[in-house]
């Protein structure tokens, strides 16, 4: 029969650690002879798994690390190839043409539609007069209605 101050738990059958002055125990030093770091060892198991997870945790933590760094270049990366690609530039700037002249929203996304079928007819207002734009997307937005009846 056990008494109330010596608590005990068994690790195996053959072995029992009183737990009470398990965690009073030093803690041993070794060295690993493959790099050299010193590795902790104590008497108590769990000190012990507490210690590689925390190992453990931190190895995952640089690995995230490392992975967010790729992360950025990469974001950066694809940023810079939007920021070159003419057709993305003419897309926004067609956008914006648009969006400058007055349309309506309905209006500007029935202009996007029509330049996405027909992508030529999104260089040539910048190829007009500023006064005569407005007109040409008016003219393209009718007759594309036209088209669709």
């Amino acid at each position: 029969m056990m008494s109330m101050e010596t608590p005990q738990r068994s690790l195996d059958s053959r072995n029992s650690v009183d737990s009470t002055s398990s965690s009073f125990k030093r803690r041993k030093k070794d060295k690993d002879s493959s790099k050299g770091n010193e590795v902790s060892t104590s008497s108590d198991p769990f000190l012990d798994m507490v210690g590689r997870l925390c190992g453990d945790l931190n190895k995952a933590s640089q690995y995230f690390g490392k992975i967010a760094e790729v992360m950025k270049r990469e974001a950066k990366v694809q940023e810079k190839t939007t920021q070159n690609d003419p057709i993305q530039m003419l897309q926004e700037k067609s956008v914006s043409e648009l969006t400058r002249l007055g349309f309506t929203g309905s209006e500007l996304l029935k202009a996007t539609s029509v330049f996405v079928k027909i992508p030529n007819q999104m260089t040539m207002p910048f190829a007009l007069p500023k006064n005569l734009r407005r007109e040409f997307i008016q003219n393209m937005l009718a007759d594309d209605a036209h088209g669709k009846k």
